[in-house]
């Protein structure tokens, strides 16, 4: 079945679910989550390993039913993922994968409608059953095309991240990772801001409304910064409202020496210096082995490694770091179709030769 949800959430922590369309291979179905308000049955055939549950970027809306009912998905394809696979592109909008895939051109204009708003308009009503009267053609074809290029495997292999419990659950010791500007604190600093962060999460959860709206990513920050043991120095900090000061300081001033009297949060063991200039150095050329064996392999080059994750790279083996399994690159298919290159690359075992036919860079065994 293909599966698309329309929701709300620019006010609340938890999406307000407005609308629910399943397109069988005979049916369209727009089911109203405002009147029909057990929808565990929808919830079951996305756990039922029996169904195959096509959608297209669809990860909030699996979300949505694990919130609900703990649906762990069992089989998913999700479209946007596999065209990446198959050459289309990374992150394409559903009106324009339809299109490349089918030749079905959709009508655009309600995406940013109040779902949640009744009664629905018939061009509601017609662009909602859009979202999934396409979803199996277009996977079959990419399925079509994705065993012609041998990378069948590959998406299965990714698309498997989204079909585990662990995708879903929130680990609350794990959310300060999400604050901006974090890499300017201390370990201690950071042992502060996990519990406030924590309380953050707790409270937006309870309150139901968006974190930010509780208290904003730079306040959070600047508590952990300075630690206040007492309302006075709280209220103190810029950007925290003083009424929330006076009716939530003693939760925050708790967290707070939670995260004092805790276990600092040491960060992770940085390369050498040298290694780290080196990877630099490195990363422009390594970059480009990755970018010419995509574009060989008519993939889209960020399905594979990030900069940041490509210096990381870099940087361990420039450390003489034997185990390199920790990066996603020297792990599954990313391996053999280009982190095994960058290895044999920044070991000294290869280097690169420019061409004029594509994918434009050769590389030359030393």
């Amino acid at each position: 079945m293909g599966l698309d949800t329309e929701f709300m959430r620019e006010r609340t922590y938890r999406a307000r679910l407005c609308l629910v369309q399943i397109a069988t291979p005979d049916n369209i179905y727009v089911i109203d989550p405002l009147e029909v308000s057990d929808l565990s049955e929808i919830a079951s055939l996305i756990a039922d390993a029996g169904v195959e549950v096509v959608v297209h970027a669809g990860r909030q809306d699996l979300e949505i039913f694990f919130e609900r009912y703990e649906s762990v998905p069992a089989r998913i394809y999700d479209i946007q993922l596999a065209a990446a696979f198959a050459g289309l592109g990374a992150s394409l909008p559903y009106g324009r994968l339809v299109q490349d895939l089918t030749g079905a051109k959709l009508k655009k204009g309600e995406s940013y409608s109040d779902w949640c708003r009744r009664p629905l308009t018939d061009e509601q009503m017609t662009y909602a059953a859009d979202d999934v009267r396409y979803l199996l053609e277009a996977a079959t074809e990419l399925k079509r095309r994705l065993v012609q290029q041998g990378r069948d495997s590959w998406v299965i292999e990714e698309l498997a991240a989204l079909e585990s419990r662990d995708a879903f659950v929130l680990d609350l010791d794990e959310v300060y990772k999400r604050v901006g500007g974090r890499g300017s604190l201390t370990g201690k600093q950071l042992g502060v801001l996990r519990e406030v962060a924590k309380w953050r999460e707790m409270e937006a959860q309870r309150r139901d409304t968006p974190r930010g709206w509780v208290i904003k990513d730079p306040t959070l920050i600047e508590i952990a910064r300075r630690a206040p043991t007492n309302i006075g120095a709280l209220s103190k900090v810029r950007g925290l409202n003083p009424k929330e000061a006076e009716r939530f300081g003693s939760d925050i001033l708790a967290a707070i020496d939670r995260g004092s009297s805790g276990a600092e949060i040491k960060s992770p063991k940085s390369p050498p210096r040298s290694a780290q200039i080196r990877a630099r150095v490195l990363s422009g050329p390594s970059d480009a082995i990755v970018r010419s064996r995509c574009e060989a392999a008519n993939i889209a080059t960020e399905l594979v490694s990030t900069r940041g994750e490509l210096e990381a790279l870099l940087a361990d083996i420039s450390a003489g770091v034997e185990d390199l399994s920790r990066h996603r690159m020297m792990r599954g298919w990313r391996k053999g179709l280009a982190g095994d290159h960058v290895v044999a690359f920044a070991s000294g075992a290869v280097t690169l030769k420019a061409t004029e036919k594509p994918p434009y860079i050769q590389e030359v065994q030393l």
